[in-house]
This record gives structure tokens, sequence and C-alpha cells, in this order.
């Protein structure tokens, strides 16, 4: 499904994607299940504890977040999730799902 994100969804799902222990694949999986990056990083305290981890999943802090967006808007830099249209089609069409 293509769409834009707002926002909110843009830092929603660069968090999702710099958390520890989500690549590519786990991302994809975490956003078709929960439906978005929101709820998906909502989900992960409690994925955490099930799968056995007591120090549950590190998170990128909002300041982690802020910042990485800011040193790519300074470089001319705009964030494309892979559901936008104006995301490259060569780079959808990439093998990348086999990398994690």
């Amino acid at each position: 499904m293509t769409r834009t994100l707002n926002p909110r969804e843009r830092l929603d799902w660069l968090t999702l994607a710099r958390t520890e222990n989500v690549g590519p694949v786990t991302f994809e999986q975490l956003v078709d299940r929960f439906g978005s990056a929101a709820e998906a990083l909502a989900a992960l305290p409690e994925l955490a504890r099930r799968g056995g981890r007591a120090a549950g999943v590190r998170l990128p802090s909002a300041a982690e977040i802020d910042r990485e967006l800011a040193d790519g808007e300074a470089l001319g830099a705009t964030l494309i999730a892979s559901c936008e249209p104006d995301f490259p089609q060569p780079l959808a069409a990439l093998a990348w799902r086999s990398a994690e």
C-alpha cells in the first residue's frame, strides 16, 4: 500500500528502524502485524518480556531521532519511507528481506 507518512509517523518509523535488534525484516513484520510503527513500538516491551529479555529493548531517544533527522536535513536529505510514493523504485526492488 502506497501512502505518505505524517510527521509523527515518520518519527515512529525512524525510531522503530533504529531500535535495538530491529532489522529490515523484523521492521516489516512488526508493522504488518501491528498495523503501524507506533503500535509496534508500544508492543515491543511486552514482546521483549515474553521473549525472555528482562532488560527490555533499547529504543533510541527522541533527542537521538531528532538529531538524526536534523543532521540529514542539514545535508539536504529527506527521509522517505518505503511505503511512500517517492520511494525510489530501484531500492524497492532490492532483495533486502534476506539481509537480516
